[in-house]
């Protein structure tokens, strides 16, 4: 299983970074690929699960669900798509007068076979961490933008439910 790993530092608290995370109508402007959510039940809690299907060139209709959910710290999910599966978690703390995110990934890729590895070591795994540093890096500069001009209270998140 390869491993990768990623951080920022956002210039907002702890609680404006945690909520802004968990916004679904800003996943969109920094979920990597992320063109819309499909159907959420029970997420972003432990147990809870996640759909969403990913632009055209992206990775097709994901399938997460949250292994652990402690508030204002970290948060852990498996995901499956048609190409890779494993697991991702985003951790939280508070540095200095921000926030600081640390996502770790672990995958695998789908296809298995003699040169799968090579594959994975020379072509998926450069893309996945551009992936997982394009996503970061765009949730800092929204996370921010909504911190410091939107201001708490800008109204509730709306996610599709399947009730």
């Amino acid at each position: 299983m390869a491993e990768l790993s990623e951080s920022v530092l956002v210039e907002a608290s702890l609680a404006e970074t945690w909520d802004f995370y968990f916004d679904p109508r800003g996943w969109p402007t920094w979920v990597d690929g992320l063109q819309s959510v499909v159907s959420a039940k029970g997420y972003p809690e432990e147990g809870g699960t996640l759909v969403w299907r990913s632009t055209p060139a992206g990775r097709g209709e994901v399938h997460e669900r949250v292994i652990e959910h402690e508030e204002r710290r970290r948060h852990l999910i498996e995901f499956k798509d048609p190409a890779s599966s494993g697991r991702l978690r985003s951790e939280f703390a508070i540095e200095g007068e921000g926030t600081r995110v640390t996502q770790r990934l672990e995958y695998r890729l789908a296809r298995s076979g003699p040169f799968a590895w090579l594959t994975e070591r020379i072509f998926v795994r450069g893309q996945v961490r551009q992936s997982l540093a394009r996503s970061l890096l765009r949730f800092k500069h929204e996370a921010e933008e909504a911190a410091h001009f939107e201001g708490p209270g800008a109204g509730e998140p709306a996610m599709p439910s399947d009730r």
